[in-house]
Protein backbone atom coordinates (compact mmCIF):
# COMPACT_ATOMS: atom_id res chain seq x y z
CA UNK A 1 0.00 0.00 0.00
CA UNK A 2 1.30 3.43 -0.92
CA UNK A 3 1.86 5.81 2.01
CA UNK A 4 0.36 9.28 2.41
CA UNK A 5 3.82 10.81 1.90
CA UNK A 6 4.37 8.85 -1.32
CA UNK A 7 0.94 9.88 -2.58
CA UNK A 8 1.65 13.55 -1.87
CA UNK A 9 5.12 13.33 -3.46
CA UNK A 10 3.75 11.69 -6.61
CA UNK A 11 0.96 14.27 -6.80
CA UNK A 12 3.39 17.16 -6.36
CA UNK A 13 5.56 15.90 -9.22
CA UNK A 14 2.53 15.52 -11.47
CA UNK A 15 1.16 18.98 -10.61
CA UNK A 16 4.54 20.54 -11.36
CA UNK A 17 4.68 18.68 -14.68
CA UNK A 18 1.18 19.87 -15.60
CA UNK A 19 1.80 23.40 -14.33
CA UNK A 20 -1.40 23.87 -12.36
CA UNK A 21 -3.01 22.79 -9.10
CA UNK A 22 -6.50 22.95 -10.60
CA UNK A 23 -8.35 19.72 -9.86
CA UNK A 24 -10.11 19.39 -13.21
CA UNK A 25 -6.88 20.15 -15.12
CA UNK A 26 -5.10 17.46 -13.09
CA UNK A 27 -7.78 14.91 -14.03
CA UNK A 28 -7.63 15.98 -17.67
CA UNK A 29 -3.82 16.04 -18.09
CA UNK A 30 -2.60 13.42 -15.61
CA UNK A 31 -0.34 10.71 -16.96
CA UNK A 32 -1.72 7.28 -17.69
CA UNK A 33 -1.59 5.22 -14.52
CA UNK A 34 -2.12 8.17 -12.17
CA UNK A 35 -5.27 7.99 -10.07
CA UNK A 36 -8.04 10.56 -10.34
CA UNK A 37 -8.22 13.45 -7.89
CA UNK A 38 -11.38 12.08 -6.30
CA UNK A 39 -9.53 8.85 -5.49
CA UNK A 40 -6.72 10.81 -3.84
CA UNK A 41 -9.26 12.84 -1.83
CA UNK A 42 -11.05 9.70 -0.71
CA UNK A 43 -7.84 7.87 0.27
CA UNK A 44 -6.45 10.83 2.25
CA UNK A 45 -9.87 11.91 3.56
CA UNK A 46 -9.14 15.52 2.65
CA UNK A 47 -10.47 18.10 0.23
CA UNK A 48 -8.47 18.91 -2.92
CA UNK A 49 -7.36 22.36 -1.63
CA UNK A 50 -6.07 20.77 1.62
CA UNK A 51 -4.21 18.09 -0.34
CA UNK A 52 -2.59 20.70 -2.60
CA UNK A 53 -1.64 22.68 0.50
CA UNK A 54 0.03 19.59 1.96
CA UNK A 55 2.15 19.15 -1.18
CA UNK A 56 3.68 22.53 -0.35
CA UNK A 57 2.64 24.06 -3.66
CA UNK A 58 0.96 27.42 -4.05
CA UNK A 59 -1.61 27.90 -6.79
CA UNK A 60 0.17 27.19 -10.05
CA UNK A 61 -1.33 28.85 -13.09
CA UNK A 62 -1.43 27.05 -16.43
CA UNK A 63 0.19 29.26 -19.05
Amino acid sequence: MITKEETLDNLKKELLRIGTTNQSDYDLFKRKGQVYSTTICRRLKLSWPRIVEQTGLKDLKKT
